[in-house]
């Protein structure tokens, strides 16, 4: 099975702007088999990975904030699968999608990697970056 590695969240803030750049980067691990099935089924999307953004509170409410959801969608099946591809998800937001609680912010983001042909998920998560948005 696929494995995700190295997930890292990076916060940088405009406060002139009261924006942040938000990066998720990472890398996925395929299995020789995986890669062979890629270089088989090259026109079709065998591996789908989604990330999102989540404030840390389950120690607290017993749920994590789901706070925002990259809008794209990375696909892996290509003639040419390498057995580590890297992932990079960047986007900007607004400082107050990041306030998502009363005190110092705790966010991370979650990494989902959907093996279509096998009907499996592996999730990582990232570290956690604490603020005051």
């Amino acid at each position: 099975m696929a494995t995700i590695q190295n997930v890292v969240l990076s916060l940088k803030r405009d406060k002139d702007r009261n924006l942040v750049n938000v990066k998720v980067t990472g890398k996925i691990s395929f299995t020789k088999l995986e890669q062979c099935i890629m270089k088989t089924c090259k026109d079709s999307p065998l591996f789908k990975l989604k990330c999102k953004l989540f404030g840390d509170d389950a120690w607290l409410t017993g749920a994590d904030d789901d706070l925002y959801t990259f809008p794209n969608v990375k696909v892996y099946s290509d003639g040419s699968p390498a057995p580590v591809e890297n992932f990079e998800f960047e986007t900007v937001v607004g400082e107050s999608l990041l306030d998502e609680d009363f005190g110092k912010d705790e966010i991370y983001a979650k990494v989902k990697l959907y093996n279509l042909l096998a009907g499996t998920v592996a999730t990582k998560n990232s570290n956690v970056v604490t603020g005051w948005f």
